[in-house]
């Protein structure tokens, strides 16, 4: 996986509370995104396979997660009986691996998953750490659940799974939810908010009304000669360079007058 400019980035894990708390805010995001903007999500992965039972201390700290999201994101509500009806696992990868095995089949699948898998876990008290479970929230999707089967456990998924991971790594991301903008191929972290997104869109918008401010310029001088070696004697650049100028990004333009600076300084350089 390799950074995407103009890419807005969710990094967050199906079986986080908080990524479950952020649901509707995420939503209002997507809808009012700056058309120039792509939009895509990543899967840090928040816990590794384990079939160890989760420790009691571990269950309660994720209990009164809950509870603090309950008290203070409106219209979110868990239920508790998972605690009493379930063997809790600290195991987030699987169902990391069944977005990854339904978006196998189609993209637009992603999405679907990850609400369906939210719902068995903080609505219906059901487990998503066991493979059965997540098969079963497949089977509420147009999924050929056979294939969904066979891709859930595949080294293929589990290779993807990595790379999600380390991608989401490169993006600085250490919790779940984040955000990262890319714009030139810079990283910048978009701040988070469960109730008003009112200072996520406005740092967005203006990190894009920045970067418009610095566009890059065309370096011609009006002095349009080439050489024998096909180099613009007024700006340095090859031919291929010039024409193409107006269908570069910011990055690539940028690096067409790298390579003319140096281009400059062999060709100016005084023999000594």
């Amino acid at each position: 996986m390799q950074l995407e400019d103009n890419t807005l980035y969710y990094i967050y894990d199906p079986m986080c509370s908080w990524c479950y708390a952020f649901e509707q805010s995420l939503s209002l995001i997507q809808k009012q995104l700056p058309a120039e903007l792509h939009f895509k999500a990543i899967l840090g992965g928040l816990a590794a396979d384990s079939n160890i039972p989760m420790p009691l201390d571990t269950q309660a700290m994720i209990q009164q997660a809950w509870q603090q999201i309950e008290y203070t994101v409106p219209k979110v509500r868990f239920n508790f009986d998972f605690w009493s009806k379930n063997t809790a696992y600290r195991s987030t990868y699987p169902a990391c691996r069944a977005i990854l095995a339904a978006t196998q089949q189609s993209s637009e699948f992603a999405k679907p998953m990850r609400q369906a898998i939210q719902r068995a876990y903080y609505q219906e008290a059901r487990n998503p750490s066991l493979n059965e479970i997540l098969i079963a929230c497949a089977s509420q999707l147009a999924l050929n659940i056979s294939q969904f089967s066979q891709d859930l456990l595949s080294l293929d998924i589990d290779i993807k799974l990595t790379e999600h991971r380390h991608f989401s790594q490169l993006l600085g991301v250490s919790s779940y939810p984040s955000l990262r903008l890319v714009l030139n191929t810079e990283i910048y972290t978009i701040p988070i908010d469960y109730i008003d997104i009112t200072a996520t869109l406005e740092q967005i918008n203006n990190l894009l009304n920045s970067q418009h401010k610095t566009i890059i310029e065309s370096p011609c001088i009006r002095e349009c000669s080439l050489n024998n070696e096909g180099i613009c004697s007024g700006c340095f650049r090859l031919m291929n360079e010039i024409t193409q100028w107006a269908y570069c990004n910011e990055y690539e333009k940028q690096a067409i007058l790298n390579r003319a600076q140096r281009r400059k300084i062999l060709l100016t350089k005084k023999p000594i």
